[in-house]
């Protein structure tokens, strides 16, 4: 069994060029969106994320949210940001992401994962054989629940950090 360490870590998606995302030979990214792309209060997508969308869809990247949100929040940043999408993707487990991208038309080499969550995101990607990248959570002062698995997904990131 792998451990759950992420290929790249940052501070936020903002951080993230398309070169750098390019330099991983990634094609094809799936995207989480609660408190990845945006907080879990916002409803909609602000100008400085479809900006950022809009740098990597310019790019070639192609651009996927990959959701294990029950409501329809996913299906309104979709269609927001002009982008594909599954909601209720069940992430860490796999067959969702793999079906998107056999679907889609991408190898795993070719396909990379971004999200904030340890235990649900990187261990996909990891389930999957692609790429990991993980972020910083965006807010997590409106949950403690998620400020608790936060401080138990520690240890994988300072095992990034030391590698």
């Amino acid at each position: 069994m792998k451990l759950p360490i992420p290929t790249l870590m940052t501070h936020d998606i903002y951080e993230l060029s398309p070169k750098d995302i390019s330099s991983l030979g990634i094609k094809f990214l799936m995207m989480d969106l609660d408190n990845t792309l945006s907080p879990y209060h916002i409803h909609s997508a602000d100008e400085k994320l479809r900006n950022w969308i809009d740098s990597l869809k310019a790019a070639g990247i192609e651009l996927f949210i990959l959701s294990n949100n029950h409501g329809q929040r996913p299906a309104i940043f979709a269609g927001e940001l002009d982008v594909d999408f599954v909601n209720r993707a069940r992430k860490p487990h796999s067959k969702t992401a793999l079906e998107v991208m056999s679907k889609k038309g991408y190898s795993p080499e070719e396909t990379g994962i971004l999200g904030d969550q340890i235990y649900t995101d990187i261990l996909c990607g990891i389930n999957c054989g692609i790429k990991s990248i993980c972020v910083r959570p965006i807010c997590i002062s409106r949950n403690p629940l998620l400020a608790i698995r936060y401080f138990f997904e520690l240890p994988f990131r300072f095992m990034y950090r030391a590698k």
